[in-house]
């Protein structure tokens, strides 16, 4: 008799270790492509800062002046000998180390020649005004917190006036729940919402409020005005007002369509739809240029903003220490690193500065209609078409142009506004949506308010014009012009 059983398959399994070699392609960009990516979406107001930065991770960097401006790319002579290899550049406790021993060991090395300044008394006296006199502008928190000392005697009120303040968001409205305010800070729901409606007294009218409606509310009730007629419209037919439902409002107040709109211009028209926004801590920010196109004759001339980033330049006391014997090797590996990081950036700069000219020089030449002619049209033009012409990548385009502005003869414009789509008329002409966007709003500008367009007559009203635009594309446009639609537009007389 046979009796060799076989093993059951899971003995029969045996671990193995194996070796394999996987070739993989990877894109690793070092710290100088993420510097050169990262400027070219930089705005001239965000550039400074970012430039400031790097002055003061980098000893060897210092801000120029137009007397003694010694660029960095003409120093290039004296930093042959760094290292091609350096690649990342690293702030580490080493690098500090021999900054701070550098400082300590050749403070007589780089002390200044000229003397201190001496103020007299009374000078002293005026720059101690002066720096008395810099304060912040007020914002909607500090605003409201003055007016809650004034208003509540007792701590505890002025403690959970102080919370509900910091939940006022920066148009004026609290839109967090009251229950999880309760919840989380551990107060009464009674005693919150007795501070919260001496809040919604407080100036600007209209802040505390949850919703647009109650804060019309809340505004018409610190105006007195709640027994008339917009308070009834706003508190009981804030829906049909939103879509201009008239008819359906003077139906249910048995009022004439004349007090309505009276109610609408004279007293609703005037109240705030964002009463903390003129009071917001983010203050509006000026709009500079990194273009401008000025015009000679028949020429577009491209200028691109460089003086309003300082030039830089080398501390030559630092190149002086790589040619001292006395300078240990690594302090001067310390030097050289960061001489090699300062090229970086200026080359950088370059590259942005470079690429802006390219861009618009192109821009100038796409659309020298549009920027010499009081009528011009926008020729189509998208980011492909623009990278396939200065054989660049797309990308590179969209951050270039992104957040800066051109000044032309036709006024201020961001980057952005000349990449549109495309559109060919009956005729074959080429159209950009632009222009389509402006057809759409000079017809609606010019209808009858009693019976507005329809968008499927806008529609067939921009084929007769030789424009090819379905209903659906025209309700797109109309939406991003901020143009209600046909009920909306409509006047009840």
């Amino acid at each position: 008799m046979n009796t060799n059983i076989s093993s059951p398959p899971a003995l029969q399994l045996q671990a193995e270790q194996k070796q394999a070699l996987n070739l993989t392609q990877r894109l690793i960009m070092s710290a100088h492509m993420q510097q050169a990516i990262r400027l070219l979406q930089l705005p001239l107001l965000e550039l400074q800062p970012f430039i400031e930065e790097q002055i003061v991770l980098n000893p060897i960097l210092e801000m120029g002046n137009e007397e003694d401006e010694i660029e960095v790319h003409n120093e290039e002579e004296q930093a042959d000998q760094v290292a091609e290899e350096e690649q990342e550049v690293t702030i580490s406790d080493q690098d500090l180390t021999i900054l701070s021993r550098l400082e300590d060991e050749w403070r007589d090395h780089f002390a200044e020649s000229e003397p201190p300044i001496k103020r007299s008394a009374e000078e002293e006296k005026l720059k101690a005004y002066l720096e008395q006199s810099i304060h912040t502008p007020p914002n909607l928190r500090d605003q409201l917190l003055r007016e809650s000392h004034d208003s509540f005697e007792s701590v505890e009120e002025f403690n959970i006036a102080e919370i509900l303040i910091g939940y006022i968001d920066e148009f004026g409205f609290l839109k967090t729940p009251l229950t999880e305010i309760c919840l989380f800070h551990h107060f009464e729901e009674e005693a919150v919402k007795r501070v919260l409606r001496v809040i919604q007294t407080f100036e600007p009218y209209g802040v505390g409020a949850a919703t647009i409606q109650e804060s019309l509310l809340i505004q018409l009730r610190c105006l007195r005005k709640e027994h008339t007629l917009a308070y009834r419209i706003i508190q009981d037919h804030y829906d049909h007002l939103l879509h201009n439902h008239i008819p359906l409002i003077q139906k249910q107040l048995q009022c004439s369509y004349e007090d309505i709109q009276q109610a609408i211009e004279q007293d609703i028209a005037k109240l705030d739809l964002h009463p903390g926004a003129h009071l917001s801590s983010q203050s509006l920010r000026p709009l500079i240029p990194d273009v401008t196109l000025r015009q000679e004759n028949e020429r577009l001339i491209v200028d691109v903003e460089r003086d309003y980033i300082k030039p830089l330049r080398l501390n030559h006391r630092y190149l002086k220490m790589l040619e001292d014997e006395a300078v240990s090797s690594d302090t001067k590996h310390f030097i050289k690193h960061h001489l090699f990081s300062a090229r970086w950036l200026v080359r950088n700069l370059q590259q942005r500065y470079s690429t802006l000219e390219r861009i618009a020089q192109s821009l100038a030449e796409r659309q020298y209609a549009f920027f010499t002619q009081p009528n011009g049209q926008l020729m189509p033009l998208t980011m492909k078409m623009l990278a396939d012409e200065l054989n660049v990548h797309e990308s590179t385009i969209a951050r270039t142009v992104s957040n800066k502005y051109i000044y032309s003869p036709r006024g201020l414009y961001p980057l952005r506004a000349f990449f549109t789509n495309k559109y060919v008329s009956e005729e074959g002409k080429d159209l950009s949506s632009t222009t389509v966007k402006q057809t759409i709003l000079d017809l609606i500008q010019n209808e009858d308010k009693n019976r507005p367009l329809s968008d499927e007559k806008i529609s067939a009203l921009l084929k007769q014009k030789g424009i090819p635009c379905a209903r659906r594309t025209v309700a797109k446009y109309r939406f991003m012009l901020q143009i209600g639609n046909t009920q909306q537009r409509k006047k009840f007389c």
